[in-house]
Order: structure tokens, then C-alpha cells, then sequence
């Protein structure tokens, strides 16, 4: 079955994206449009004393805080991010206003004529000044967002007996979406302005519905609509409900429709990014090299504001222990406030961050006892039945032993690793990874509480009613297929229209490898009851709504038992070679093996894979994203922010074993974001080879090697 179900059809979106004739939000024509654009804070930390606004030709507009009907903030996990600033700014580039009007020159122009009047404090740019609450504290009374902690066995205890000890501290950057469609929204009002449309790009409509019914408050209906969305990787989870809101209230103030798409230095200056961060661990081993305990420390700096800080910490100290079973472990993590824009989702979450500094760590370990890389994890990987470090269980079957062994077969990992101690300037590396699929927790059941339905038309057509968009395992592609598969009907008798909250049920959002296993799930589900219920002729329709395997046991306010239901593995191989005069690294190949359950389409799966693993060798090498003092990034066109292109990295070679899931579609889990979890990690453990340099932080870009090579220590 799993065969039958892999096998590749075109993509249901292919041709017009090919062709052109996909429709971006700024392909959308609309009678009377407005241009609106956000005046922005011009400074990074401090008070507004005033504000002086040009004289507005006829027909242009300004809309602040003032004009909101109800609440001023953005519904976000916290709601501390005003839509508009009153009187506190946290970082330059803090929305302020909006003006709107015919001409967009104009509107530019006007811009450059505002004045504002603040007294300057002081930022607190990045991790350190953030923790040293420099110009004193942006939040509470410690900077401190979250202050999370696990604890297994006794570490305590294993240290005092430690035979040795192993410590290493790993950063990583910045990294931007750098999705193809910039952002963009427009919004309009129907029925005597007491009905409210934002329609756009993005990847979770039923977010933007609820950011625009907060500010808006009872008597406004809101209707959210997505276009065709031009990538997003997380980018466009968090700022649609930071862009809509705001521009819902000007909407509803000037009665008139407004479009708002930024270019691309709006863009890469002024949106959440994938947390930096910086872990610290230790190692207690044994007299024979063994790991008997893990200490594991990781900071992530969230930002100006809170937005998913939270959540995204969650996912990484969950993740902290990776595919080991250590028998003792202490976790903290904690997410600090800094005077940068705040950072948001990134496709990962979280994991890419602590499985770096995971499997970096792994190979100073496997060095310090000059042991083999991969036969010094193989002992600590986990199997069916282990405990997690949340006090869970693994209820899935394991087959990392499969996939070891397949990723050393296609690489060749071995005989290269063995060569290149004799050949300078060459290395290969390898990680072990594997990835949560959907929320943490009780999450799915508690917050987002899922469902999807199938509306069989008198036809005997079928539309798939749910509110996720096409992003991921392309599951206007892939769903479509499901149902097909399911009722045996043509594909083409089944229809996926881009989401529209009037029209569709809340699924839940585009993300946390969640779409496939948990909505995927769901469609099948209701077409094996549409199948059984099944009148010809007649319109019929079945919903399903989501429940939490039988096994899942979860307590939020302890954060214990099974994190997530399921889980992805994989294991990445890279090998390179380092030019001893730039100091520039190539990546002469890159592999990886996963289980995902099973792919309902293999050309889909293939491509998530590719993309992904470039988008990690990127973050390895080549995205550099600085903060100045001031917290602004230093890299905010593409002339300057370096993103991998076709020629950058080899065709990589890669493929999924099979391993069902009882929970998913056809057996499937989450691919989107494995994929991008432990490329960077291999990447570096193949440069420490290549170098005999440790390369603890990311992105090591030539100056970056050239620096690490310098350093005598």
C-alpha cells in the first residue's frame, strides 16, 4: 500500500506557477485601492513625547492606536505586542502608524515628513546585553521571557562520580526566511463597514481572524482569506496577525480597500527572524568514555516582545537530548528580551538550534576519547519504549539502525572519514536528529482543538474543507490524492480550494510538521466515513474533529509525559573542503536518510528534502545576519544577507525508509521541518575534520574560519 500511495503525480499547483499565472496578493486588482504603509519607529529604545504628522493631502489618511475600537495588542501567545506603539518603543522599526492614500510616492514621500519626539534609552543589543539588562529591563524585572527546566535521574549525582568531564558552549545566528513573496495583506469592509476582509499570504488564516477580532472587539464580523502564498518557512505564521490587525483598523477608519506589500528591505529589516542562541553543556562520563550524565544550558534571545519565545524554547529543550536515552539529564532553558526585532517561528522551531549544539558536542565527545563519531552515539540511541526526558515514553518503533546504516552506505561516510585523515583540508561529518510532529504537549487537543470536513456536492464531487494552506507536503496535491485513493474517484473530482474562514472549518495552522499527520489524519478519516455513508446524488457532508492517540499523557504545568505523539528521524552526512587561501568551504556532497512515517508522494517528500538541506547548509555557512549596537540588523537587502543558489551545493542524496504510523494518513508523519534540523550539524562536524579546528557557532563563513584558524587557544 505504502508503494501505491508514494507514487509521484504532478502538482496540483505545477503548471500555473510555471506558467505564471498563479496569483500573488499583488496581482489582485480591487476598485479604489489605497496604498497603506507603516511609519516605523526611528529609534531603537526609548519614550515618544510626540509626534508631528504633514498636512494630509484629500484622500490621505493616518491611522495610530487612537483608533482602535477595542483591544491594542497582537494575539500572539502573549499579548504584549501592541498593533501600534502609544509612548514605549523596544526596537527601531516598531510599527508607530499607518499612512495610506492613492499614490505610493506620495505616501513615501509623507512618510519621510513625519517628526517625532522621544527621549532615547539605552538598547540592549543581543544575548549578553539582554541577560546584563542593559538600560535596564525591556521585560518584567530580569529580561527573562521564560525559565524552563527538566530534570531526569540524578545528574547531580553522576557528576560527583564523574571519571571525566566534557564541557563545550555552541551559538548560533540569525536566519531569515527569505521567502520569494515578501509580505503582504489587503484588507476592505462590507456591510456598512461592520464586516471586515483581510485577504493575503499566509500560512495560518484562523490566526489572522483572531489577531483582527482583538483589536476590533463584538460587532465587527472579520472574514480571512488566503491567496496563493509565495514561500513563507515560518515567516508568515507570526507577521500576517502583526501586519492585519493593524491594517484591519485602518480599513474600518477610512472605509475605503488598502493593500499593503513591503519590498524587500521592509522585509528583511523589520520581521521576526529564527532565534540566536548560545548553549553551554557538560558531560559526566565514566572511566571507559561512557556518558552518564548531560547538562545542558541553552539561552534564545526572543526579541523586543515575547511572540512564540515561549514555544519555541519548549521545543528546544524537549529536544535537547535529541535521538539519545542518557540516564541523567538536567535542562534549562531560558528565552531572554533584547532590544532586536522580535524573533518568531522558523521552520525547525526551536530544534535546529539545540540539536546543533547537541551533536557538535557529540563529536567533541567521540574526539576527546578518540572514539569512531558514529560508533561512539550508537550506544545511546534510543529504542521503542525508553523513557524521554519529559518523563514519556518512545511508542513508536525505532529504525535509526536502518537509517545509520543505509546513510553510511550511500555516502561512503566510513572510507571517507578513514582517507581524510591522511588528505588536508577535506572532512565528512554526520548527525543524528529527530524531530516532535505537531504541538507539544496536549497542544493539538487543549488549544487548537482541529477539524476538517468533505462536502460531497449532487454531483458526486468532493471538496476538502479545511483551514490549511499549501505549503509543506503540498497538500492540495497530496489531500486530493488521499481522498481519491480512499473513495476511487479521479483526482480531478476533488477539489481544494485556497482556505477561506467563511467557507472552512479551523484546522489549525500551517505548521509544526502537523498538516500532513494530524490534518492529513483527519481527511482521511472522513473519507472513510463519506465512503461508508456514501448517497449518490445527494449533498452529504462529514467532519471530523481531532482527539489525542489513547497513549498521550501530558501535563502542561509540569511539562511532563509525551511531548509529542510521534516522531521523525534522520541522519545527515556532509563532506567538504576547505580552500587554505579564502578560506571558503565547499560541500563536495551531502546525504540523508529519514523515516517519516510514510511518503504519500515521493517527488513531495523529495523536494522538502532538498530545500531543507539547503536551507540548513545555509544557516552553516554562508547566512550571516549581524546586529549593530543599536540592535538593527547590519544585512537587510540581498546583496548582503547570502542565501545557497542551485550552484552553491551538491544534488543531494537522499532518501525515506518506511516505517508506518499508526496515527497518520496512510502511515504518514511531518517532513517539512526534519529536514532542516540536522544539515548545519554535519556540516561543521565535517569542517572540524577538514580544519582539526572545533567549530562551535554558526554560520562559519570564511572570516569566521579565518578567525578560528588565527586563535591559538
Amino acid at each position: 500500500m505504502s508503494a501505491d500511495i508514494s507514487k509521484s503525480i504532478p502538482r496540483a499547483d505545477g503548471r500555473a506557477k510555471a506558467e505564471g499565472r498563479a496569483r500573488y496578493i499583488a496581482d489582485y486588482p480591487h476598485d479604489d485601492m489605497l496604498c497603506a504603509r507603516f511609519y516605523r519607529a526611528p529609534f531603537s529604545r526609548g519614550i515618544i513625547r510626540s509626534i508631528k504628522l504633514p498636512e494630509l493631502p484629500e484622500g490621505y489618511h493616518a491611522v495610530d492606536y487612537r483608533d482602535i475600537p477595542a483591544a491594542n495588542h497582537i494575539a500572539l501567545i502573549k499579548n504584549d505586542l501592541p498593533a501600534f506603539a502609544e509612548k514605549e518603543i523596544r526596537y527601531r522599526g516598531q510599527i508607530i502608524l499607518i499612512l495610506a492614500g492613492p499614490d505610493p510616492d506620495m505616501v513615501d514621500e509623507l512618510l519621510q515628513e513625519i517628526e517625532v519626539d522621544y527621549e532615547a534609552g539605552i538598547p540592549a543589543a543581543g544575548i549578553d546585553e539582554g541577560l546584563a539588562c542593559v538600560g535596564g529591563p525591556i521585560h518584567g524585572t530580569d529580561n527573562i521571557y521564560a525559565d524552563l527546566h527538566i530534570k531526569k535521574g540524578d545528574p547531580d549525582a553522576a557528576f560527583a562520580s564523574a571519571a571525566r568531564i566534557v564541557e563545550g558552549e555552541y551559538s548560533t545566528g540569525f536566519q531569515e526566511q527569505l521567502y520569494m513573496e515578501p509580505q503582504g495583506l489587503m484588507a476592505w469592509t462590507e456591510e456598512e463597514n461592520r464586516k471586515v476582509v483581510v485577504q493575503g499570504s499566509m500560512q495560518c488564516p484562523y490566526y489572522v481572524k483572531h489577531s483582527v477580532e482583538e483589536v476590533l472587539g463584538e460587532g465587527y464580523e472579520v472574514r480571512v482569506i488566503e491567496t496563493t502564498t509565495g514561500g513563507a518557512f515560518g515567516g508568515k505564521e507570526d507577521y500576517p496577525e502583526i501586519m492585519g490587525a493593524p491594517l484591519a483598523v485602518a480599513a474600518v477608519k477610512i472605509g475605503k480597500p488598502l493593500r499593503m506589500v513591503f519590498d524587500r528591505f521592509e522585509d528583511l529589516s523589520w520581521t521576526s527572524k529564527r532565534h540566536p542562541s548560545r548553549t553551554r553543556i557538560r558531560t559526566a562520563h565514566d572511566a571507559d568514555g561512557r556518558i552518564t550524565a548531560m547538562d545542558y544550558d541553552i539561552i534564545i534571545d526572543g526579541g523586543a516582545y515575547e511572540s512564540y519565545s515561549l514555544i519555541v524554547l519548549q521545543r528546544a529543550i524537549f529536544t535537547s537530548n535529541g535521538v539519545y536515552n542518557f540516564p541523567n539529564v538536567r535542562v534549562r532553558g531560558r528565552a531572554v528580551a533584547s532590544s532586536t526585532v522580535p524573533s518568531g517561528a522558523f521552520r525547525g522551531f526551536g530544534a535546529p538550534q539545540a540539536i546543533y549544539a547537541l551533536e557538535m558536542h557529540m563529536e567533541k565527545a567521540a574526539r576527546e576519547f578518540s572514539a569512531d563519531p558514529v560508533d561512539y552515539r550508537m550506544p545511546y540511541v534510543a529504542a521503542k519504549g525508553d523513557p524521554t526526558i519529559t518523563g514519556g515514553r518512545i511508542h513508536e518503533d525505532v529504525i535509526m539502525d536502518r537509517l545509520i546504516e543505509k546513510a553510511l552506505e550511500i555516502s561512503g561516510f566510513r572510507e571517507k572519514r578513514e582517507r581524510y585523515r591522511k588528505e588536508p583540508w577535506k572532512g565528512i561529518g554526520i548527525s543524528f536528529f529527530n524531530h516532535g510532529c505537531g504541538f507539544t504537549g496536549d497542544g493539538e487537543q487543549r488549544l487548537i482543538k482541529a477539524k476538517a470536513s468533505l462536502r460531497k456536492n449532487a454531483d458526486d464531487s468532493v471538496d476538502i474543507l479545511i483551514a490549511n494552506i499549501d505549503m509543506g507536503q503540498g497538500p492540495q496535491t497530496t489531500f486530493p490524492k488521499i481522498v481519491a485513493r480512499i473513495l476511487d474517484l479521479p483526482r480531478e473530482r476533488i477539489r481544494y480550494d485556497n482556505p477561506d474562514t467563511d467557507k472552512v472549518p479551523n484546522s489549525g495552522p500551517t505548521v509544526a510538521s502537523r498538516t500532513m499527520m494530524i490534518v492529513g489524519y483527519l481527511v482521511q478519516k472522513a473519507a472513510e466515513r463519506l465512503k461508508k455513508e456514501w448517497v449518490g446524488g445527494k449533498v452529504q457532508e462529514i467532519e471530523e474533529h481531532y482527539s489525542m492517540p489513547p497513549y498521550v499523557r501530558w501535563k502542561q504545568e509540569t511539562l511532563t509525559g509525551d511531548a509529542y505523539p510521534a516522531f521523525g528521524w534522520g541522519i545527515n552526512v556532509v563532506e567538504v573542503e576547505v580552500d587554505p587561501v579564502t578560506w571558503e568551504p565547499a560541500v563536495l556532497g551531502a546525504w540523508g536518510v529519514y523515516d517519516v512515517g510514510v511518503a504519500i508522494d515521493e517527488r513531495v517528500v523529495a523536494g522538502q528534502i532538498q530545500g531543507g538541506m539547503s536551507q540548513a547548509l545555509g544557516y552553516a555557512c554562508l547566512e550571516n545576519l549581524e546586529v549593530d549596537g543599536d540592535g538593527v540588523f547590519r544585512q537587510r537587502t540581498m546583496a548582503d544577507y547570502i542565501v545557497p543558489t542551485s550552484l552553491d551545493f551538491p544534488r543531494t542524496g537522499a532518501c525515506t525508509l518506511d516505517n508506518p504510523y499508526e496515527y497518520g494518513p496512510f502511515g504518514a508523519k511531518g517532513v517539512g521541518e526534519i529536514v532542516h534540523d540536522g544539515g548545519h550539524a554535519a556540516f561543521c562536524a565535517a569542517l572540524e575534520q577538514a580544519t582539526g579546528r572545533d567549530c562551535p557557532d554558526v554560520p562559519l563563513t570564511p572570516e569566521r574560519l579565518l578567525e578560528i584558524m588565527n586563535n591559538d587557544d
